[in-house]
């Protein structure tokens, strides 16, 4: 092991011919260019899915009980309390969603009412807006607006009281946030009767275990659905767009390793006379096979090594200088972290050594392959 070890490093550090130099450049360069490219397709498919999955669960239910035909839930109180007995639920919230239309100074808007009976800013009349909203409006903190709801068509007053902003801009041009008193007097009722309890849990990846524990418990009469049910097509368009891009840009790393046997056919050319001396001497073909493994393999490690410290620097001036930059009204988002997880790396690595590996397979087994006595007579 030694002596094969030694000689594929001694080969890998002598001085090639202008050819072989090139295509070995050219490996290097290719692997090292896929391999970051790898890192950061990879840390920006996950960076924008786990920014849309944060923004999504701070501010929507992870399990939401409703009824089929979206009436409201007359006997909340009671469901409530026997949601709450189940493992890994950490609070029931009673909530209501309704379009309306928003009447500023100047401006109406478009709006969707949100019940939110967390927040002391929005007791009585006062109402929160979402920031693009507000803007849209030119509403301050403070202001008067009015709100008109399609049951109550006559506008009711109201003041702002905070104008919050969740990230996404679905959410902020168009959510506004009240008081279950306030909902209630917008249709001139005396009680507030939520439409939906909206469930938060501990563990959100149990969620869709705990909410089949809630459908057992409350039987066909409601409709149970979390989060991940509810956001299925948006997940699952990210990753199918993820595996799109990481196995399109898996492409360059085959074919820079492709330049590996190419290097690799050329220096067993260039050394036919060593191959020959090296059989002469007693080395077996399984030694002259692991030596030229081993220096194909030294190729790819350089191109994996640098590859890997490009695509770490590039998420790092990524994320520090936020070059990602997306149109919100289209993406939601306005900018996207590069997340690049240690298991992610690990994996590409892995693919690219194993494709390295594939790729040093032929030219070795033809090295060893050489009959020395008719290349001893040749020189």
């Amino acid at each position: 092991m030694n002596f094969e070890l030694s000689l594929a490093w001694r080969y890998f550090r002598s001085r090639r011919k202008s050819l072989a130099r090139l295509t070995a450049a050219v490996a290097v360069v290719g692997i090292a260019a896929g391999v970051a490219a790898l890192i950061l397709a990879n840390a920006l498919a996950k960076g924008f899915a786990d920014e849309m999955q944060n923004k999504i669960l701070a501010n929507t239910a992870h399990i939401s009980i409703f009824a089929a035909d979206g009436a409201e839930i007359s006997d909340w109180q009671i469901i409530s309390k026997r949601v709450e007995t189940i493992e890994n639920i950490r609070a029931v919230v009673p909530t209501s969603y309704e379009n309306a239309l928003l009447v500023g100074a100047t401006t109406t808007s478009y709006a969707i009412l949100k019940v939110e009976s967390s927040s002391n800013n929005i007791q009585g009349s006062n109402i929160a807006v979402g920031a693009k909203l507000a803007e849209k409006l030119h509403l301050k903190v403070g202001d008067a607006a009015e709100i008109a709801t399609i049951e109550n068509q006559t506008p009711t007053r109201v003041r702002v009281a905070e104008i919050f902003q969740t990230g996404l801009y679905d959410y902020d041009a168009t959510w506004i946030r009240l008081a279950p008193e306030n909902f209630a007097r917008l249709h001139r009722r005396q009680n507030y009767t939520p439409t939906i309890l909206s469930v938060s849990v501990t563990d959100i990846y149990q969620a869709d275990e705990t909410a089949k524990t809630i459908r057992r418990n409350l039987g066909d009469g409601l409709q149970v659905v979390d989060w991940q049910e509810a956001n299925q097509p948006l997940f699952a368009a990210l990753s199918l767009e993820r595996k799109v891009a990481l196995a399109i840009i898996a492409l360059i790393v085959f074919i820079a390793a492709l330049n590996i046997t190419t290097t690799l056919a050329l220096l067993v050319n260039e050394r036919k006379l060593d191959i020959a001396v090296l059989r002469t001497c007693g080395a077996r073909a399984s030694s002259l096979i692991f030596i030229f493994l081993l220096e194909g393999l030294f190729l790819g490690f350089v191109g994996i090594f640098f590859g890997v410290m490009f695509g770490l620097i590039g998420c790092f001036l990524g994320n520090y200088f936020e070059l990602v930059s997306l149109s919100k009204e289209v993406y939601s988002l306005s900018y996207i972290p590069l997340q690049a997880s240690l298991t992610d790396i690990l994996t590409i690595v892995l693919a690219a050594f194993l494709l390295c590996l594939t790729a040093t397979i032929y030219p070795a087994w033809k090295a060893s392959r050489i009959k020395p006595s008719e290349n001893l007579r040749q020189q």
